[in-house]
């Protein structure tokens, strides 16, 4: 968990700050653990199933512009690139490095569902994608290097002369914080920030995942234009369970759907397949009867699975979900479900698997577990 300063403790923490206000804190970390290379980041871009993006600034005496050009991108093209003024960007890191996943054990009193991917970033000195606003919330763990933020929470203007690429706002002096690794930056959606590297740095962003009304609803707010976000500033470290999703968090999803109490079912529903849904180019393949029955026995004899990285998992008190799809879950089998959760894997045993059957083979079905290319 993430060094916390002075006498902050995560009750603290998400009572004073989450959700309102920034925070930064120096020396949250004695240094990011796993970490990834130059190099590592730079293959990662070359892949077709990886979602990556290179920003340039380009300077003048009058405005840096910023200009942002989408991966796959080639080795040689990479190699060739400046010395100074760009930042490599990839998301959903922890999907294809599975290990990476580890980061999100540095916020354990978020909902790891709430959690959307994990962001790495190298930037090259003078790098950067310019001043702009989230909506979501962002904890941005330093690695090496050192790279200077601005932030403020004031109404900064949009400045579409910036960026033909980009959502940017104009420039602003805010707060000034020099990161270096091992600190950590928290931001709440909306506030506005600009981070340019001082030297080469890494940055590894654990970003959230916050349904908009559209999202929930195939009708938009009764308010012009108006599509808010789920927001949770009342979020409660109780709520922290791995994989669970609260009663709490159903009910601020049904205040955002303006929603009655008899709703609360559909509601649930629909927000665990929304947070567990996977984009389509990092879906893990579903099995067929056939292999999912072969698994099966593969189990009963105490074979280990372990979860796919790409896999997304979540359960409330009456739901199981995985990668946007649902089934009843029986109370009896939440323990189960829950250690699968925590553990991102699941050791089977001919008395668990015959219990848990029918439950084992729907996951199973749905892409859950990681499966050797032999089956």
């Amino acid at each position: 968990m993430l060094k916390l300063p002075g006498t902050l403790t995560a009750e603290s923490f998400l009572d004073r700050y989450w959700q309102k206000e920034h925070l930064f804190m120096q020396h949250a970390l004695p240094r990011v653990r796993p970490s990834i290379s130059r190099n590592e980041l730079a293959w990662l871009a070359t892949l077709d199933d990886v979602e990556s993006r290179l920003v340039f600034a380009e300077r003048d005496a009058e405005q840096t512009r910023y200009v942002a050009e989408t991966g796959p991108f080639d080795n040689e093209f990479l190699a060739a690139l400046p010395r100074r003024d760009w930042t490599l960007l990839v998301h959903d890191v922890e999907k294809h490095l599975p290990a990476m996943r580890k980061l999100f054990a540095l916020v354990p009193f978020i909902p790891d569902w709430r959690i959307d991917d994990l962001m790495v970033s190298f930037a090259a000195p003078g790098g950067g994608v310019g001043p702009h606003r989230d909506n979501y919330d962002v904890f941005l763990c330093q690695g090496i290097g050192e790279r200077e933020w601005h932030v403020t929470s004031e109404d900064i203007g949009p400045n579409p002369m910036a960026s033909d690429d980009l959502a940017l706002t104009e420039n602003f002096a805010g707060e000034q914080h020099l990161v270096h690794d091992g600190d950590v930056l928290y931001l709440p959606p909306g506030v506005a920030h600009w981070g340019t590297a001082r030297r080469a740095c890494m940055t590894y962003s654990i970003g959230m995942r916050a349904p908009q009304l559209s999202d929930l609803s195939e009708q938009l707010s009764e308010t012009e234009g108006r599509n808010p976000f789920y927001v949770d500033p009342a979020l409660d470290v109780s709520e922290s369970t791995i994989g669970y999703i609260s009663p709490a968090s159903v009910r601020r999803a049904m205040h955002l759907l303006q929603s009655t109490d008899d709703e609360f079912e559909r509601v649930a529903v629909t927000l665990g397949r929304f947070v567990t849904e996977t984009k389509d180019w990092i879906t893990p393949d579903p099995l067929s009867e056939e292999d999912a029955t072969s698994l099966l026995i593969e189990l009963r004899r105490g074979a280990r699975l372990d979860v796919h990285g790409m896999a997304r998992i979540a359960f409330d008190d009456r739901n199981l979900y995985v990668n946007g799809r649902n089934m009843a879950l029986p109370e009896e089998a939440r323990p189960l479900v829950a250690q699968i959760c925590a553990r991102r894997r699941y050791r089977g045993s001919a008395r668990a698997v015959e219990t848990w059957r029918n439950l084992l083979k729907w996951m199973l079905k749905m892409g859950t577990f990681e499966i050797a290319e032999t089956v």
